[in-house]
C-alpha cells in the first residue's frame, strides 16, 4: 500500500522505492509458497517508516488497552513490554541467552531504547489513531501491542500504510496472518485455526466421538471466526452442532440465553467469547446449569480470575502459563516477578500472564532481529524475522516467511475447582501440543499473499 503518512517530512512509499531503485534494491517478498524470505538485500539510506533514525535514542510504540473492557489485558501485555525494554538496555531475562546472543543488554546498535505507551480504549478507532500519532509525531520505529483482534487489524493496516514494522500481541483472529497479511506485520500468538486444531483431539477424548455441541458467540470479526473453526474441526471429528447464537460484544446479562441452551439438547457448551464476556457468560452458564460441560477456546488468566469457580473443569486454550517448566519460562517467571513484586498494583500483578510472555517475546523478537541485521532499515529487519527459529518457553518455535505467522506449540489448560485456585494459579496445564501447527498450504496461510504490501 502507498504511504500516507501526513508529516512533512512523509515517508518513502514502497512502490516509489522500488521505482525508483528496482525490484533487487529491495529485500525479497515472501508469498505463502514459502521461499527464502525477504532476502539480504544492503540497508538503504532511503527514507522509509521512521528509518533512518537519527540521534542516541530509538523508541518503540505500546498501544495496548488501558481502559475499557479489555484493559487487564492491556495492562499485563504492558508490564511485559517494559521488562523487554528493560532487559535489552539493562541486560537481564532472556537478553543474550542461546536464543537471542546478539542482544547485549546495552541498547540497541548503539541507542538507548525509549518507549511511547498510548491506550487503546479497547476500541479499533482510537487504537488506529494513536497508533498513527505514535509514528507520525513519536517517530517510534516498531509498533507492537494489540489487546483485542479488532484493534490489531487497525494496527496492522496501519503499519503497511506508514511502512512501520507491528509485532502484534493478543491478536487472535485468522485474518491477520490470512486474507489480510502484511509484510509489516508479525504475530506470535497462535490463531483461532489453531486453537480449534489443539482442542478438538483433547475434547474428543475428554467427551467422546458421538457428542452434540452448541455454541454461543461474540457478534464481531473475532466470534463469527472463531465459530466457523471450532465448528469445522469438531464436525470433521464426527460431533453434530445443534445450534449456535451470538451475543453483543459487552453483553453483562447472559441468563437471556439459558432458555436456547437449555433447548439445545447438547453434550458440550462452547462459549467463543474472550475477556469479561468469557467471565460472565460462563458464570452465568455454570449458574444455571452446574453441570453443563464447557468449552472456553481462548482463556487468558484475567478470564479464569474473574470467573473463579465458574471455570471448574473448563478446557481451554492460553497463550503462556506458569505451569509450563522449562528454563526458559522459569527464567522469565523470575525476572518478572523480580521486577515487579512489591509495586503499587494489584497483588496479582507480579505473576507473569499470558498477555505479559507474548509482549516479551515479540519486543525481543524484533530487537533481536535489528541487531541480526545491524540495521533499523525495515526491509532488513522484516528479512531477520522470516524463518527466524528461536524459542519462548515452550519448545522450538519459528516466525514463518510465508505469512509471518509464528508456528509454535499451543498451550490447552483445564480450569482449577475454586477451593484449589491461588493467586495465579487458576487452571492445569493439560498438554502443549504442537498438534496444530499447520503448512503453508493449508488454513488460513492459502489466504495470505505478502507480494505487493
Amino acid at each position: 500500500m502507498d504511504s500516507r503518512a501526513t508529516s512533512e517530512t512523509a515517508t518513502l512509499s514502497r512502490r516509489t522505492f522500488l521505482r525508483a531503485t528496482g525490484a533487487s534494491g529491495l529485500a525479497g517478498l515472501a508469498g505463502c509458497g514459502g521461499g527464502s524470505g525477504s532476502g539480504s538485500g544492503t540497508s538503504t539510506a532511503e527514507r522509509i517508516g521512521n528509518y533512518p533514525v537519527s540521534g542516541d535514542t530509538v523508541t518503540f510504540g505500546f498501544n495496548v488497552a488501558q481502559s475499557g473492557p479489555f484493559s487487564t489485558t492491556g495492562d499485563e501485555g504492558l508490564r511485559g513490554h517494559e521488562l523487554a525494554v528493560k532487559h535489552i538496555n539493562e541486560g537481564g531475562g532472556w537478553v543474550n541467552n542461546k536464543f537471542f546472543p546478539r542482544l547485549s543488554g546495552e541498547g540497541l546498535l548503539g541507542k538507548t531504547v525509549e518507549t511511547v505507551v498510548r491506550d487503546t480504549q479497547s476500541d479499533p478507532e482510537t487504537a488506529r489513531d494513536s497508533a498513527a500519532s505514535m509514528i507520525e509525531n513519536d517517530d517510534i520505529i516498531m509498533l507492537s501491542g494489540g489487546s483485542t483482534s479488532d484493534t490489531g487489524l487497525a494496527h496492522q493496516e496501519l503499519a503497511a500504510e506508514h511502512e512501520v514494522i507491528y509485532m502484534s500481541t493478543m491478536t487472535h483472529i485468522d485474518s491477520m496472518t490470512g486474507q489480510k497479511c502484511n509484510r509489516f506485520t508479525f504475530r506470535e500468538m497462535f490463531n483461532s485455526y489453531m486453537t480449534a486444531k489443539a482442542l478438538t483431539p483433547v475434547l474428543v477424548e475428554e467427551f467422546g466421538s458421538d457428542v452434540n455441541f452448541f455454541q454461543l458467540y461474540s457478534e464481531d470479526q473475532w466470534g463469527y471466526a472463531q465459530r466457523s473453526q471450532m465448528k469445522e474441526f469438531l464436525t470433521d471429528a464426527g460431533w453434530q452442532p445443534v445450534g449456535s447464537l451470538g451475543a453483543q460484544l459487552g453483553t453483562r446479562d447472559f441468563t437471556q440465553y439459558t432458555a436456547d441452551i437449555e433447548n439445545a439438547d447438547e453434550d458440550v457448551l462452547v462459549l467463543n467469547f474472550r475477556g469479561l464476556d468469557a467471565a460472565n457468560a460462563v458464570r452465568a452458564v455454570r449458574e444455571a446449569f452446574p453441570e453443563e460441560n464447557v468449552v472456553i477456546p481462548l482463556y487468558t488468566r484475567a478470564v479464569a480470575q474473574t470467573a473463579a469457580g465458574a471455570i471448574e473443569d473448563v478446557l481451554g486454550t492460553i497463550a503462556w502459563d506458569t505451569s509450563i517448566v522449562t528454563p526458559l519460562s522459569g527464567q522469565f517467571m523470575d525476572s518478572f516477578s523480580n521486577e515487579y513484586k512489591g509495586g503499587t498494583n494489584s497483588t496479582s500483578s507480579w505473576i507473569p500472564s499470558g498477555p505479559a510472555h507474548v509482549a516479551y517475546t515479540q519486543t525481543l523478537q524484533y530487537a533481536h532481529a535489528v541487531a541480526r541485521a545491524e540495521t533499523f532499515d525495515p526491509n532488513e529487519v522484516i528479512s531477520a524475522l522470516e524463518g527466524w527459529e528461536y524459542g519462548a518457553g515452550m519448545g522450538a518455535q519459528t516466525m514463518r516467511a510465508c505469512d509471518h505467522q509464528s508456528m509454535r506449540p499451543v498451550p490447552i489448560v483445564r480450569g482449577r475447582p475454586r477451593e484449589q485456585q491461588s493467586l495465579g494459579r487458576y487452571y492445569d496445564l493439560v498438554e502443549t501440543t504442537r498438534e496444530a501447527t499447520y503448512p503453508c498450504t493449508e488454513g488460513p496461510a492459502t489466504d495470505c499473499s505478502l507480494d505487493g504490501n
